[in-house]
């Protein structure tokens, strides 16, 4: 019977040793598997499958196999001794198994609960086959969502699909550690802890005099030294606490900052965390730190440099909320001009200090795009070359449920913002990966079957006419185009009327929003069984009903 071999003991190994006999089986391939010491006196034979790390393959001294792989990269070689599966780390190992079965047996990882086999690839493969990431740091943000079924299947699609970060708030993490732990551990995967949890470290640590939610904000990085240090206490005694924690990315709460009364803000904020990394580096925790360039409030000081010196001991991480996603990032509108100028100047800057920037981006945030979802397939794809022809080291992906208001349209409906959001995820996790926009789409697309031409131009379509509300998000902050009762006529209304009609005169023309009233989809119970083109049919019934509801709300102030 064909064998794996393997070595190493280390967990993520194991996994991914059971993983490999797993899906083989599920294919029709039955595996045993062994650990070997000796590779040398191992069996020979071309069915066998050797799952090591790169350091492990260079030690065996194979004459004229040398590979080298950097990062989380991982090399797939056939020889007289079998089929190798060598990882620059465990995890890589993990992801070259995951790679491996893909280009064997036509396995296709699309949705959170399914394996999908489908036609292997046929593509002459060099030998090596070697990938390595495109970003150094891959993953999700995941700040609110109380949900261990979903959020462990979205760590094993993510794994799957190339992701090597998941990033909680302090909050988040203590109600889900119980359940998603281990599967973050035996991925060998990166924790980030952090966000706008200042509050909820501060909790039983206030002074009586610090109520005020603007002045928390503003005062614990400025003027409190005591209080800071009892937070980087509670923080390293998290990290001692959770071994699979690998950063803290700490934000102050999501609040403006006065530039009259806080023009040094930023300054005393990468400070903290410059005490937290030495406080963390003196327990001899492996755990690094970051500081966020945010734009609370639409504050500009808090995203521009302007003259603070960067730090050589923590990295930077960049979130310009307000993007309009109709446009690549750079563009000459004035303020994504002037974000992008501070993104440029930031990555200048730190990249001297041998410092990383990693950018947080929203193309799965239900409540910056709102109800208006709109596909960002060529956007993510653009976006992702830019940021790496800018040495950006990671880009980061936000996942923000549905805003439901007390107000909206039929609240019997059950909007499936866990499937409508993955198209997004699913584009944005497989480019950062490094893999083609070719390839990827070809695959997304080859399970509509006979429909796939059809639905890929229909969402081409979609992305050009919907994601144009975003550009709404600043001139009408903090409302959005889905927030009409709370503003009065604006310059804009005309406008807003005019992309929204657009939306709805071209979904009505779609043949297949003529086919079925699609009343199906209000039944959540049924939104994990719909195939791909069910789940597109939703998708349009919802970006339908929510412009024409939303169109009638601004044509009223237009009256």
């Amino acid at each position: 019977m064909p064998n794996i071999q393997y070595s190493q003991t280390h967990e993520t190994i194991l996994f991914a040793v059971e993983e490999l006999k797993r899906l083989m089986l599920q294919a029709g391939k039955e595996m045993t598997s062994h650990q070997t010491i000796d590779w040398g006196n191992a069996e020979q034979q071309m069915e066998c499958i050797n799952l090591m790390t790169s350091n492990e393959f260079h030690l065996l001294e194979i004459p004229d196999e040398r590979i080298q792989i950097q990062d989380d990269g991982f090399a797939i070689m056939q020889s007289s001794g079998g089929t190798w599966i060598i990882g620059n780390k465990p995890r890589s190992v993990l992801y070259g198994v995951y790679t491996y079965v893909k280009q064997q047996f036509g396995y296709r990882f699309l949705s959170l609960d399914s394996e999908v086999i489908d036609v292997p690839d046929q593509p002459s493969y060099e030998n090596p086959y070697i990938h390595e990431p495109m970003f150094a740091r891959r993953g999700n943000v995941i700040e609110t969502i109380k949900d261990p079924l979903y959020i462990d299947s979205l760590i094993d699609w993510g794994v799957k699909n190339g992701q090597n970060e998941y990033f909680f708030t302090f909050f988040l993490w203590e109600d889900l550690k119980p359940h998603i732990a281990p599967a973050l551990k035996k991925r060998g995967v990166n924790v980030t802890l952090g966000g706008h949890s200042l509050n909820y470290l501060l909790q039983g640590l206030l002074d009586n005099e610090l109520t005020s939610e603007h002045k928390k904000n503003l005062s614990f990085f400025t003027e409190h030294a005591p209080l800071q240090e009892k937070v980087i206490q509670r923080i390293v005694e998290i990290c001692q606490d959770n071994d699979v924690v690998t950063r803290i990315s700490l934000w102050p709460e999501d609040i403006g900052v006065d530039r009259k009364t806080s023009a040094d803000f930023l300054t005393h904020y990468i400070l903290f965390t410059e005490k937290l990394k030495e406080a963390l580096d003196d327990c001899k925790l492996a755990v690094e730190v970051e500081y966020i360039v945010y734009n609370a409030g639409l504050a500009w000081n808090m995203l521009e440099r302007e003259k603070i010196e960067i730090t050589d001991q923590v990295d930077g991480l960049y979130a310009y909320w307000g993007r309009d996603y109709s446009t690549g990032i750079r563009n000459e509108e004035p303020n994504q001009q002037r974000a992008f100028n501070a993104l440029q100047d930031w990555q200048i800057q730190i990249s001297q200090n041998s410092r990383t920037l990693t950018v947080f981006e929203y193309y799965s945030d239900h409540f910056m795009l709102s109800e208006l979802f709109p596909p960002l397939m060529t956007r993510i794809q653009q976006d992702l070359n830019e940021y790496k022809q800018l040495g950006i080291t990671g880009v980061l992906n936000l996942i923000v449920p549905i805003h439901k208001k007390t107000h909206d349209i039929e609240q019997k409906l059950t909007y499936p913002w866990k499937r409508i959001h993955h198209m997004n995820n699913y584009f944005y996790a497989r480019l950062a990966w490094g893999e083609s926009y070719e390839k990827v789409m070809d695959e997304y697309f080859s399970s509509f079957g006979q429909e796939g031409d059809n639905f890929k131009q229909m969402l081409l379509t979609l992305e050009e006419l919907v994601s144009a509300h975003t550009k709404w998000n600043v001139p009408l902050f903090p409302a959005r185009v889905v927030d009409p009762e709370k503003l009065n006529h604006t310059e804009h209304t005309e406008q807003i009327v005019e992309g929204l009609r657009k939306i709805i005169d071209y979904v009505s023309s779609l043949d297949v929003a003529k086919q079925e009233s699609l009343e199906v989809f209000e039944n959540q119970e049924q939104f994990p069984s719909l195939i791909p083109r069910e789940m597109m049919l939703a998708y349009v019934y919802y970006v339908k009903t929510f412009s024409q509801y939303y169109l009638a709300q601004w044509e009223l102030k237009l009256s």
